[in-house]
């Protein structure tokens, strides 16, 4: 298989995106980068649609491997996070900011401290990738395809308006936090794997077509409101106001990055090596948000300035951080198999 660096770009991107949604960006900045999740979704999708285009899949082995490597990495994190303000809190006046629930919700990803959600879309894109694979391999006939995951999409949105209103207690935690979840974001790992066989004209429809029904929420819901709705409002569970401006922005970045051509090896290597640890990355930028957060420097949020030191900050922590871990742990001078062919490979991106 080929590596395709424009996929790396575009899963890279996606993560960047819903990591400058945790540095207090002003109103407006946080909006036009509301489509973080769609995008890293569509990165996904395109990636395994590249990878399993030239091998089968195994889906016993494809499991075994694929979701240890999520949970395992995120579990260990969590686990030292936590025992790190813990610890914290017993040698200082520093209170442990999280009761026992909040910490429950994280380690199941349902919650908790409030960036581990992202494990739980991954997770759930490993489990119907082998239906992905499946289904871009039977149905050859591209509007037929798009037919479907359209009518998907408005049985969904049928649902959620029918049901949401009925759900209370255990039944709303299921349905809003994994049912209605699970489903938009299926779909648009679906219609992943379809796009690349899309022509550049069908893109474009498919991208006006979408910014066409969010002008037409967003007038509606001004006029109603007063003022501009953010489509944050509609991202849990992600419904139409949401996902349209998603939408369209997704299907323009991939026009535009689809397009881009990384002569330079040094370029290369860097987006190759920022991706393969983009998940490492992610996970030790939440410590740089606490360290942030706890030292009172982020009391005034949406200011510029302050935005900026602090996503440059959590991002060059998590860089930093990562490939100190990489380094550290390739040095081990640890001999044992289990450890090198299993442990290592989850803890770096060692293949």
């Amino acid at each position: 298989m080929t590596r395709n660096i424009n996929y790396d770009l575009i899963r890279l991107l996606g993560l960047l995106i819903i990591m400058v949604a945790h540095s207090s960006p002003p109103g407006w900045i946080f909006q036009l980068r509301n489509f973080g999740t769609p995008l890293l979704v569509i990165g996904s999708g395109l990636t395994y649609s590249l990878i399993f285009a030239s091998r089968k899949l195994e889906i016993k082995a494809f499991y075994k491997k694929r979701l240890p490597k999520l949970i395992f990495p995120a579990w260990l994190f969590l686990t030292f996070f936590f025992l790190a303000l813990y610890a914290t809190s017993v040698v200082s006046d520093f209170e442990f900011p999280f009761s026992n629930e909040k910490v429950i919700e994280s380690f199941l990803f349902m919650g908790g401290i409030g960036f581990v959600w992202v494990f739980k879309i991954y997770i759930i894109l490993s489990l119907i990738t082998p239906l992905a694979v499946y289904l871009d391999d039977k149905v050859n006939n591209n509007l037929k395809y798009l037919s479907s995951l359209l009518l998907l999409y408005i049985g969904y949105e049928i649902a959620v308006y029918l049901i949401t209103p009925l759900l209370t207690g255990v039944y709303s935690t299921v349905f809003n936090s994994i049912i209605f979840i699970a489903i938009p974001y299926t779909i648009l790992f679906l219609y992943a794997f379809n796009l690349p066989s899309l022509k550049k004209i069908s893109i474009y429809f498919i991208s006006i077509s979408s910014l066409f029904i969010f002008i037409v929420l967003a007038y509606l819901k001004y006029t109603e409101a007063g003022y501009f709705v953010h489509t944050q409002l509609y991202k849990y569970p992600p419904t139409l106001y949401y996902l349209s401006y998603a939408f369209f922005a997704v299907n323009v970045i991939y026009l535009i990055l689809r397009n881009i051509k990384i002569s330079n090896d040094l370029t290369n290597s860097i987006v190759i090596w920022l991706s393969s640890n983009s998940l490492w990355i992610y996970l030790w930028h939440i410590f740089a948000f606490y360290i942030w957060k706890f030292a009172s420097i982020g009391e005034i949020d949406s200011i510029v300035p302050v935005f900026v030191g602090k996503i440059f900050f959590m991002i060059t922590f998590g860089i930093v951080f990562t490939h100190l871990q990489n380094t550290l742990l390739n040095r081990l001078p640890i001999e044992n198999t289990t450890w090198k062919n299993k442990l290592l490979p989850l803890l770096t991106n060692k293949k």
